[in-house]
């Protein structure tokens, strides 16, 4: 295998090992249990967890600048700081095992709370070495192939819970349902997958592979103020923070609107999950290859108003059938969404300060991050309804398509 492929190959393993934490930690299994199982009740649940992962958003919006600085300081530290925050994700999730119906409900949000501080810290280094890792493939294709792998990655983890944990009537060893070990065992099966499927690409690292720069406190600052001058990365900045508020949101509550909502079992949202990743995998690998040919402005913006019109139809429809065919399109667009907003900042940049520019973009992608999930939290609680709460999602979506619209690529 030639060494660039290897690369290649090396990159897009660890999008294939860390999607199963925000799969099925954030978005499925684990946020429908707390919801369900541990909180009082569905509505304090979502409540309850919309501010722990809206704190969670401040933290990374207020770490993010000063780990830059330390690696600015230490060439060794990037490195360092993805293996040991992959250690935290695989530890804390590990833990979850633990999580019985009556454990602490303090306790259990801290575990979330610290463990997707440190996932999403960890995704900013990661997030950089697109351009390190591409070789001769175009950033489209790389980059939707790279999210493509992590969406597939989180499919075969939960076709793995599904078929060996909740199906079967007995299910592999022997786990007690009655005090939810088949759902518990989810945490201890994340961290494994997280571990042994990383090690590739940490060990291929080098002290010099992450620019000191990538999210450095005086760079980002220094410039923020280089980019008074240009109003159109401006506009792409806050576009990119507005409509990626909405979409991590989105994802966050899937399972907890599916759960409270339209009753969703476990299995249900397992199946749910499943379909949905399916469907944002090809919407990565599609539009990566169809926006090497149409641009990426046109990919993105077709994107986000076909979500807002589905998004629009989710919170009208109460047929459970209807919820899941639109929930699975969905995922086609957040898909494709991801993957061409990285491109994005690419193109824009014109190969000019592309280090600095990602570090950019990986704090400014935090420093919001923490509203969406505010929201809907708090609209949840004031009307108790889950619907007021997601409705919020919209908000974001629409600010995001309409300062997108007005920047040039």
């Amino acid at each position: 295998m030639k060494k660039s492929k290897k690369k290649n190959v090396y990159y897009y393993l660890f999008d294939w090992a860390n999607s199963p934490f925000s799969t099925i930690v954030i978005t499925f299994v684990f946020s429908s249990y707390f919801t369900s199982t541990i909180a009082n009740n569905k509505i304090s649940g979502t409540s309850l967890w919309g501010w722990t992962i809206a704190l969670s958003g401040f933290f990374i919006a207020i770490f993010s600048p000063y780990l830059g600085y330390l690696a600015d300081k230490k060439k060794s530290f990037s490195k360092n700081f993805l293996v040991f925050s992959t250690l935290v994700v695989v530890i804390l999730s590990s833990s979850l095992w633990f999580a019985n119906e009556n454990v602490n409900v303090l306790l259990f949000l801290l575990i979330i709370l610290i463990s997707n501080v440190f996932f999403e810290t960890g995704q900013a280094f990661y997030n950089s070495q697109l351009i390190n890792f591409k070789g001769e493939k175009n950033y489209g294709e790389f980059s939707g192939k790279a999210w493509a792998s992590g969406y597939l990655g989180g499919i075969f983890c939960l076709v793995v819970i599904l078929t060996l944990f909740l199906i079967p009537e007995k299910s592999i060893f022997n786990l007690n349902e009655k005090e939810y070990e088949n759902i518990r065992i989810c945490g201890p099966i994340v961290g494994l997958w997280f571990l042994i499927f990383s090690i590739p690409f940490l060990t291929s690292l080098k002290k010099n592979y992450i620019s000191k720069q990538m999210l450095s406190s005086s760079n980002f600052f220094n410039r923020l103020k280089l980019l008074k001058k240009d109003k159109n990365l401006i506009k792409f900045f806050i576009a990119r923070m507005l409509y990626t508020d909405g979409l991590i949101t989105l994802f966050s509550f899937g399972g907890i609107y599916a759960s409270g909502t339209f009753n969703f079992s476990f299995n249900d949202i397992i199946i749910f999950g499943i379909a949905i990743n399916i469907t944002a995998a090809l919407g990565a690998y599609i539009f990566g290859f169809v926006e090497d040919r149409i641009g990426i402005k046109k990919v993105i913006l077709t994107s986000l108003v076909l979500l807002i019109f589905i998004c629009l139809l989710i919170l009208i429809v109460n047929n459970k059938v209807y919820f899941w065919v639109l929930g699975t399109m969905i995922g086609f667009f957040i898909g494709s969404i991801q993957s061409s907003s990285r491109t994005a900042l690419v193109s824009l940049s014109e190969s000019k300060n592309i280090n600095s520019l990602f570090g950019l973009y990986a704090t400014s992608g935090k420093i919001t991050n923490f509203l969406g999930p505010l929201l809907v939290a708090t609209f949840t609680a004031i009307f108790e309804s889950q619907k007021a709460g997601m409705a919020t999602i919209l908000i974001f979506l629409f600010l995001g398509l309409f300062l997108f619209n007005r920047v040039k690529i």
